[in-house]
């Protein structure tokens, strides 16, 4: 399932995709780097690489950009907040015909971390079907079906991860609307 992310939950840093209205963004490619202190609490970076609308017109394009440069200014810190982090850096780029979004929070304790489960010997996220892992510090495991697993050790202190869409659907880069602001 790609992931797409309604433009108000850009921030969220899902890592399970989220299907809602038409309207949406897609995120080819999240990356994660998370260093986790003794006492469980610690700092991530959740990079959204390559961010464009699944619009084809360009007025519904812009749109999107629109509401996505919004959100992502002004809104979306309260979703972090209840889940137990807090966000402490921002920052929008553009590299060629690509769009990043870099969200850099804190946490107290590293189970609010979005998809990050434990087990008494290891630490784990589960990457669906569709998918696939572009690099981490982590061993991949097989999962159910096609999807997989990156496992570290319980008390691992760095994880990194990233991975990316294996299809995108049509769609259009908003690194060139972002380019237009500067």
């Amino acid at each position: 399932m790609m992931v797409r992310l309604h433009v108000r939950l850009v921030l969220a840093g899902i890592l399970a995709g989220v299907v809602l209205i038409p309207g949406c963004i897609l995120i080819r490619t999240t990356e994660h780097r998370i260093s986790i202190n003794e006492d469980g609490s610690g700092e991530a970076v959740l990079r959204l690489i390559d961010l464009r609308s699944d619009e084809s017109v360009d007025s519904l394009i812009q749109r999107d950009f629109r509401i996505m440069l919004s959100s992502y200014e002004r809104e979306g810190e309260d979703p972090f907040e209840r889940e137990g982090r807090t966000i402490t850096g921002k920052k929008l780029y553009a590299r060629a015909d690509t769009l990043y979004a870099e969200i850099t929070y804190t946490f107290a304790s590293f189970m609010a971390i979005e998809g990050l489960h434990a087990t008494d010997e290891e630490l784990y996220v589960v990457v669906p079907e569709g998918r696939e892992v572009i690099r981490t510090n982590g061993e991949i495991r097989p999962w159910t079906g096609d999807a997989l697993r990156i496992v570290w050790d319980r008390d691992a202190s760095r994880l990194m991860f990233q991975i990316r869409e294996k299809q995108l659907p049509p769609s259009t880069s908003l690194a060139r609307l972002y380019r237009e602001l500067e």
